[in-house]
């Protein structure tokens, strides 16, 4: 797995509740939109050297971490066009281990 993926996890399960919500055009099949949003619903906002900006979760790194089986698809949210995914067991495990300096 990637850092990038690496660093997606560790905001997703710093938040109890946080989940990634996936979108996309049902009639081309494209414009994916991939936002962290917190528990209510509000789509998660980083600091950096320019202030506050939303985070956007690229395609690559949600694919990379459902097949890791690090998130899963809440499938009682399911809806043509749009998914929700929360961390499992084991990506709140592997952050664990990794906050205390055992990631690889």
């Amino acid at each position: 797995m990637q850092l990038l993926s690496e660093e997606i996890l560790r905001k997703l399960v710093k938040v109890e509740g946080r989940y990634i919500e996936w979108h996309w055009d049902t009639r081309t099949l494209t414009s994916d939109h991939v936002a962290m949003r917190e528990p209510g619903g509000m789509q998660v906002e980083i600091s950096n050297a320019g202030g506050h900006e939303y985070l956007q979760v690229p395609l690559r790194a949600l694919e990379e971490l459902i097949q890791e089986q690090l998130i899963s698809e809440d499938e009682s949210e399911r809806a043509t066009g749009f998914r929700l995914y929360r961390s499992t067991e084991e990506g709140r495990k592997r952050c664990g281990r990794q906050n205390k300096g055992e990631f690889r």
